[in-house]
């Protein structure tokens, strides 16, 4: 008996043959869809690590910039003589700056503005770029603006409709603008700083009557020098309960903390768009594996070894990698381009390019998918027995589901955990997100077994026949597809319902008469004044509340420190006191009688708070407040509407408490659009009352809102066709299925018009399923995060359960009239040539 001689080829012979395979796939097609997904995967996971490492080296590189200097102390309270001299004896340089929010105007314009005095010290090392009169480029400062002018950011010279040159009001004084704010390093976050900057100079501001009583000021004190001095200042600084230490590294978290989470956000929007494009790879794969059995079968019997027949298609699967790699870091390019462009009002200026580390770690994510995904499928093809030659019904062995299942798993875990870098949220999405999807498979599957037992001796029409004899056959196949298109069809409604309710709505809701004008600091001497001066412009105003700024102290005697609680977010600060007879319009007792108000001592806090610092009724508070100490007991909880726009409070005093202190009031009031002018004149009335405009914030953040989820929504575009390319993988995968039935058919007589009429029932009834199961999913995850989560009335997807189910099932049945066009133009005879 003659022996099989077993040839072992050279890896360069390996290359050129797997090159050759290749490029014959790529010019038959065969390779068009795993190519595209590819692509996806690569596009998406390229531009989320190029974004971020952009982002963290901006972070790492400016935290200095950002903070100013090498050590800042943050202060409610102007600092003393005393504080100044203790780091000027220690060799340290110094500058401080004070920032507030207040009206500017301009004839009969004005806005809301973020107001920075700084001193002569400033920038230290903060980054200041201004364009002056008679520049057109920006230059970079080593001091602020001069006594009596004015740098301001260009949006609010566009508001104002003013120019370099012209003079604007700001309290009894007027400034002249004599330069633009290109960048400006250590703005800083926060609700005011949405508003446009006006830089002035220290001097300007002092003893001004802006900086009264119950003005929202924030100083800061900037210091840079030796470490070891910078060290001993912090141990011998007297630090109050109104200050706090900021360091570079305080800085760079502070900024990062917002930005992280749309961070995160991105990539696990990029990593459905990885899952569903790998999805895509496998059922490609499968396809491919199949129509290679043959081959693989005459390599083995030409006596090519197994480990070579094997080796050749991992070599294809790299060189597919490698070519996917290479175009999507192209298509990567503009996509975080695109990114960066939309989240440009949130992002640090002039990002820095992104280290090479990321772009590997972008680029491999298609390698890991093709041996994620593709690789299980491929792996039986070096097992292929020569007899197939003969015997076509000899197929190899496939590996077992439980290591492709988690092969493909671990794949999509290290992709997440690379890409989020947070191994909690990996494990908990991975590890929740399998458990439903695994639960809704078998839910799929269960329903159409059910359904498949009810309708099996139903009589229906032949195509509808045809049409549920294909979804019904392959059970897993069809949840699956299902499955992958209901998904994404959820997260765009979900997307989509968000971004057009989180404020438009919100506003639009809003009675025509609610207030949108916040008037601070209004001075008891001027309280009758103001109320006559609102009645008169008939600008129907809300109750004027006392408020006085103080810190809570203790808690049945244990001071906010010993119990941990002095960094929760409310009273890390001054906390804004009031008391009052009435319970406000917004509020709602949910524990205790508002009643004992009426008596001494007594104190009723905003339930939230009071959960998060473990207050209970009758426990006793000890708060600071201009001076003076007291306790009060808590006698009743509330529950408080922070969207009423009125003036709301977490803590509310009995009356003889407030007595006791130096108050100034706050109220709020509605101004019709056509009495703009009747505000401004109001505005230089009250030179030193802080007035914010609450339409122009909301309008500001509506717009950074919308540039975000427009940034979402690019990624979703993605998703969407991720989504798409699985639909048609699924399609053509079963192409050569679908072209020996149909011939089958139309050989036993079936006409091309009933064929084709039962694909387009199969598929938009494919469409209808996956648009119903989207629209409950959704409806579900939106009333849960409208009523849990973001407290706002939710009114159901309305309309969208109307067209949605039938704009999809025309898409997919369209799709598959397109694709599978073959197996109704081919003549019959063809076809069984073709296909054996």
């Amino acid at each position: 008996m003659t022996e099989l001689h077993i040839t072992r080829l050279p890896l360069l012979a390996q290359w050129r043959l797997a090159l050759r395979l290749l490029w014959r796939e790529a010019r038959s097609g065969g390779l068009t869809l795993i190519l595209l997904a590819l692509l996806i995967a690569v596009t998406s996971t390229t531009a989320i690590a190029l974004f971020s490492a952009r982002l963290e080296l901006s972070l790492d590189d400016k935290s200095g910039a950002w903070l100013g200097a090498d050590l800042r102390i943050r202060s409610s309270a102007a600092f003393t003589a005393e504080q100044l001299q203790l780091a000027t004896q220690l060799g340290l340089e110094t500058a401080q700056v004070l920032s507030f929010p207040s009206v500017v105007l301009y004839g009969d314009n004005m806005t809301l503005a973020a107001i920075k005095a700084v001193d002569n010290g400033y920038p230290m090392q903060a980054r200041l770029q201004v364009i002056t009169a008679g520049n057109q480029l920006p230059v970079l400062q080593q001091h602020g603006p001069a006594a009596g002018e004015a740098w301001v950011e260009p949006r609010l010279l566009a508001l104002l409709d003013a120019a370099l040159g012209d003079e604007l009001e700001l309290g009894d004084k007027r400034y002249r603008v004599t330069g633009e704010i290109t960048e400006e390093s250590d703005r800083g976050g926060g609700f005011y700083s949405l508003s446009p900057r006006m830089m002035v100079h220290w001097d300007d501001v002092q003893g001004s009557a802006l900086l009264g009583p119950g003005s929202r000021l924030n100083y800061r004190l900037l210091m840079q020098g030796d470490s070891a001095a910078l060290t001993q200042l912090q141990v011998d600084w007297p630090l109050s309960d109104k200050e706090k230490f900021e360091t570079l590294a305080d800085g760079n978290q502070r900024m990062a903390s917002s930005l992280q989470k749309a961070r995160q956000y991105l990539a696990l929007a990029s990593l459905l768009a990885v899952v569903l494009a790998s999805i895509a790879v496998a059922i490609s794969a499968q396809r491919y594996a199949r129509r290679h059995f043959d081959i693989s079968a005459l390599m083995r019997t030409f006596g090519l070894h197994r480990g070579d027949v094997l080796r050749l298609y991992l070599w294809q699967l790299v060189a597919l990698g490698l070519a996917a790699a290479a175009i999507g870091a192209v298509l990567a390019v503009g996509l975080q381009a695109g990114i960066i462009q939309l989240l440009a009002e949130v992002l640090p200026p002039q990002m820095p390019a992104a280290p090479p580390l990321a772009w590997l770690l972008g680029l491999s994510s298609g390698l890991v998918t093709l041996l994620g995904f593709g690789l299980p499928h491929l792996l039986p093809l070096a097992t292929v027995s020569p007899l197939r030659v003969l015997r076509r019904d000899l197929t190899p062995v496939p590996l077992a589901g439980w290591f492709m299942t988690g092969l493909a798993l671990l794949s999509l875990t290290l992709l997440l955990w690379v890409f989020t870098r947070d191994l909690q949220l990996t494990l908990l999405v991975m590890g929740g997100g399998s458990v439903l999807v695994l639960m809704l498979l078998g839910a799929l599957q269960l329903v159409i077994a059910g359904l498949r037992q009810r309708l099996e001796n139903t009589s229906m029409a032949l195509h509808w026949r045809f049409a549920w004899q294909h979804l019904s056959r392959d059970s897993r196949q069809t949840a699956g597809q299902v499955l992958a298109f209901a998904l994404t069809l959820q997260v765009m409604i979900v997307i989509a319902m968000l971004r057009n309710d989180l404020l438009a709505d919100w506003q639009a809701n809003l009675p025509d008469n609610a207030p949108n004008v916040f008037a601070m600091n209004i001075q008891n001497a001027d309280k009758q004044a103001f109320q006559q001066a609102l009645a008169e412009r008939g600008f129907a105003s809300k109750t004027l509340y006392p408020m006085v700024p103080g810190r809570l102290l203790t808690i049945n005697g244990n001071s906010i420190q010993q119990l941990g609680l002095a960094d929760i977010g409310a009273i890390d600060r001054d906390l804004a006191l009031t008391s009052d007879t009435q319970l406000p319009a917004s509020n709602r007792i949910v524990a205790g009688d508002w009643q004992a108000m009426i008596h001494p001592g007594q104190l009723s806090i905003e339930a939230g708070l009071a959960e998060r610092l473990g207050v209970k009724l009758d426990d006793r508070l000890a708060f600071r407040a201009a001076g003076v100490e007291f306790e009060a007991t808590v006698s009743s909880l509330r529950e408080v509407d922070w969207t009423s726009l009125s003036p709301n409070f977490f803590m509310m005093f009995s009356s003889d408490i407030m007595a006791q202190l130096p108050p100034s009031y706050i109220t709020s009031f509605n101004v019709p659009e056509q009495s703009q002018s009747q505000l401004t004149s109001l505005i230089r009335e009250f030179p030193a009352v802080n007035i914010l405009d609450m339409q122009v914030l909301l309008g500001q953040l509506q717009g950074l809102l919308y540039q975000v989820s427009l940034a979402v929504e690019l990624i979703l575009v993605v998703v969407l066709i991720a989504a798409t390319l699985v639909m048609v993988s699924a399609l053509v995968a079963s192409l050569r299925e679908r072209l020996q039935e149909g011939a089958l058919l139309r050989t036993l007589g079936a006409s091309s018009a009933m064929i084709r009429k039962a694909q387009v029932s199969e598929y938009s009834l494919l469409g209808l399923i996956a648009a119903l199961l989207a629209l409950v999913a959704a409806e579900a995850l939106c009333w849960a995060l409208y009523t849990q989560v973001l407290d706002i009335p939710y009114a159901g997807l309305g309309w969208i359960w109307l067209w949605l189910p039938l704009v999809a099932a025309w898409l997919l049945a369209g799709l598959a009239t397109l694709l599978l066009r073959k197996t109704v133009n081919v003549a019959p005879l063809q076809v069984i040539r073709e296909l054996g």
